[in-house]
C-alpha cells in the first residue's frame, strides 16, 4: 500500500513544479513586448494593438499566402489564402530634408496550428533629434532589464523556455532575422533546419550546436548605435522560433493529408484499359 502512495506523491510533486515552471516561464514572456505586441497575440489582438500604437490605417499592408499541391496531374490545388505578413508604419515627421519615420513588420503562423504572432520587426529611424546610443540602450534596459547577451550593438534577450539562438551561429550568440517569406519564398524551416536531397532534416540544425528545436530561445534583439553616436536607426526583433517552426510542420503534413485525397480521387476515377 506504500507503493501507490508514494507514487502518488511524486506526480502531485512533478505537477506542482510544472505548474509553477510554467507560470514561472509565462511570467517571463509577458515582460517582452515591442510596443504592446507580444507573441502569441491573435491576428485580431495584433491588429489592434497596431492601431493603439498609433499607425496609419492606409499604412497597413497585408501579406497573404497559400500553400499549392498536386493530384499528379493537376497541378493547381491551393489551400485557402492565410495572413502571413502586415507591415505599417506612423505617420512620418518631415523636417527639411531630415524625416523620423517608426514602422512595423508582423508575421503569423500558418494554419491548422497558426493564426498567431511570431515574429515582429520594428525600423525606428530619427534624424531629427535621436537621442545617443547611450540614452537609447538606457531606455532599453529599464524596460527589459539586462540582456542575455550582447556584443555592444547588438542587444539580446532569450526567453520563453530554451536558451540557445537557433538562427545564427556567432560566437557571441546574438543575430536575429525573420524569413523573407514571400519575397524569396524562404521559411523559417530553411533557417533552422539543414536539407538533404531536397527535404529537410529535422535532426540537423543550421546551428550544429542545437541537438532539439526544444532548445530554441524566444529572442528579442534591439541592434542600436554606439553609446556616443546618435541612434538615429534602431531596429528591434522579437521571435518565437519554436511555435513558428513547429507552426510550418504541421502546415506542411496537412498539405501531404490533402495532396494523397487529391491523388486517391484522381486514381478512383480511372478505368482499367482494355487489353
Amino acid at each position: 500500500m506504500l507503493f501507490p502512495r508514494k507514487i502518488a506523491s511524486s506526480v502531485t510533486v512533478f505537477l506542482l513544479s510544472a505548474i509553477i515552471g510554467h507560470s514561472a516561464l509565462a511570467a517571463e514572456a509577458d515582460k517582452f513586448d515591442v510596443v504592446g505586441l507580444s507573441l502569441g497575440m491573435t491576428t485580431e489582438e495584433a491588429m489592434q494593438a497596431l492601431r493603439d500604437f498609433g499607425v496609419m490605417e492606409e499604412s497597413i499592408s497585408e501579406t497573404r499566402l497559400s500553400f499549392f499541391y498536386t493530384d499528379g496531374l493537376k497541378n493547381d490545388y491551393r489551400t485557402e489564402e492565410f495572413l502571413y505578413r502586415v507591415s505599417a508604419g506612423k505617420k512620418p515627421i518631415i523636417n527639411g530634408m531630415k524625416r523620423h519615420e517608426d514602422g512595423i513588420v508582423l508575421y503569423f503562423s500558418p494554419p491548422p496550428e497558426g493564426g498567431r504572432l511570431v515574429g515582429i520587426e520594428r525600423n525606428l529611424i530619427n534624424r531629427i533629434d535621436p537621442v545617443t546610443g547611450a540614452q537609447f540602450k538606457e531606455a532599453v534596459f529599464d524596460k527589459y532589464g539586462a540582456p542575455t547577451d550582447e556584443n555592444g550593438r547588438a542587444f539580446n534577450w532569450k526567453f520563453g523556455g530554451g536558451d540557445k539562438n537557433c538562427l545564427s551561429t556567432s560566437l557571441d550568440k546574438t543575430g536575429v532575422v525573420l524569413p523573407e517569406g514571400g519575397k524569396s519564398n524562404k521559411s523559417i524551416l530553411d533557417m533552422v533546419y539543414k536539407k538533404t536531397s531536397g527535404q529537410y532534416r529535422l535532426d540537423l540544425f543550421r546551428v550544429s550546436r542545437i541537438k532539439s528545436l526544444e532548445e530554441c530561445a524566444n529572442m528579442l534583439e534591439f541592434t542600436i548605435p554606439g553609446d556616443t553616436q546618435p541612434a538615429d536607426r534602431v531596429r528591434a526583433t522579437m521571435i518565437d522560433i519554436q511555435s513558428w517552426v513547429r507552426a510550418e510542420l504541421a502546415a506542411g503534413e496537412e498539405v501531404a493529408r490533402l495532396q494523397k485525397e487529391a491523388i486517391e480521387k484522381r486514381e478512383g476515377k480511372g478505368k482499367k484499359p482494355t487489353l
